[in-house]
């Protein structure tokens, strides 16, 4: 495991995430659930939507929001939630 999948906990009690470096979006599946750190704004949770057969951008629909383009490159930072 390298230092990108590494466990951490996440901002609510009780679950861990995993972060996936832009090179590891190709292993994220619609239904995942996520939290999005984007620049300039707080950590967000949502859903992956949709995404790149090659992985270097998804869609994600934010809980009690709209969906929003994640892209290699924009300077996001994303964590899955493990079951």
């Amino acid at each position: 495991m390298n230092t990108d999948t590494q466990p951490v906990n996440a901002a609510f009690p009780g679950s861990q995430t995993r972060r996936f470096d832009c090179h590891n979006w190709i292993h994220l599946n619609p239904g995942d659930r996520v939290i999005v750190k984007r620049p300039a704004c707080p950590p967000e949770h949502g859903t992956i939507d949709d995404l790149a057969g090659d992985g270097s951008y998804f869609w994600v629909r934010i809980d009690g929001r709209s969906r929003i383009l994640i892209s290699n490159g924009d300077g996001t930072i994303v964590h899955k939630i493990l079951p």
